[in-house]
């Protein structure tokens, strides 16, 4: 059980299921914009108009992933160098300062699609931590209600499915281990920690012991579908929800 952990990585799957949509907000955007600035385009610094192309690759990023905020990007580098540099209608560029415009757009346009996935991850973040916190307030109330021992333990199984999205998940009460171990700090023993970008969990169980002051009431045994994810957070939250079973057993 005291197995090095190994780890292992393979690129993170680009695929996004908003993707195309990520997409074609930010080519029909930069279209959006081009329109809206052509008619001024003799009165205003090219400068000035670039800035706006970075607002649909902004969006595009937000909804569709890093994927549709370079595409975005390059799109509206492209869209601003045919309509708004000399000569226009042509990918050619013959002054130099629409030179470093068109550079400056585009590398600020690479940096607002990075600024919207990241603003994508922490939205997504703030919602799955809420709804760990829920898993863990249910468990919570049914113990400060005396609810029975058996409701308490699948109540903990269901929110351990729903939580790691397993296929199934048993409450056995023997202790005997064999598994690989689910610890406290979410560390993964016993067996290859394999890293897709996240945690893969191993689909032939993995052991979450319920045991508190010294006294061991059973385990969880998780079986997690084939290619599983699951963050450190959420294996934490994993542990938590078995130790606030067994605190509850321990007191009654």
């Amino acid at each position: 059980m005291n197995a090095r952990t190994t780890l292992q990585h393979r690129p993170p799957d680009l695929g996004d299921p908003n993707l195309a949509f990520g997409v074609l907000i930010g080519v029909a955007g930069s279209g959006a914009v081009a329109l809206l600035m052509l008619p001024f385009r003799d009165e205003f610094a090219n400068a000035d108009f670039a800035l706006g192309f970075v607002i649909p690759v902004l969006i595009a990023a937000i909804v569709g992933g890093r994927v549709a905020g370079v595409v975005s990007a390059v799109v509206a580098a492209l869209t601003f160098n045919f309509l708004f540099t000399q000569p226009y209608l042509s990918l050619r560029i013959n002054d130099r300062d629409d030179i470093v415009t068109f550079v400056v757009l585009f590398l600020v346009a690479l940096i607002a699609a990075e600024a919207g996935v990241r603003s994508r991850r922490g939205q997504h973040a703030a919602r799955r931590s809420q709804s760990e916190l829920e898993r863990l307030r249910r468990i919570l109330d049914l113990a400060v209600n005396d609810a029975p021992t058996a409701e308490l333990i699948d109540t903990a199984r269901d929110e351990l499915v729903g939580l790691l999205h397993l296929e199934r998940c048993d409450y056995e009460s023997d202790a005997h281990g064999g598994l690989p171990l689910l610890t406290r700090r979410g560390a993964l023993e016993g067996t290859p920690l394999v890293v897709w970008g996240e945690a893969v969990l191993p689909t032939g169980g993995v052991e979450v012991p319920v045991r508190a002051r010294g006294r061991d009431f059973g385990r969880f045994v998780l079986y997690a579908r084939p290619e599983t994810q699951a963050s450190l957070e959420q294996r934490v939250v994993a542990v938590a929800l078995a130790d606030e079973l067994s605190l509850t057993l321990s007191a009654s």
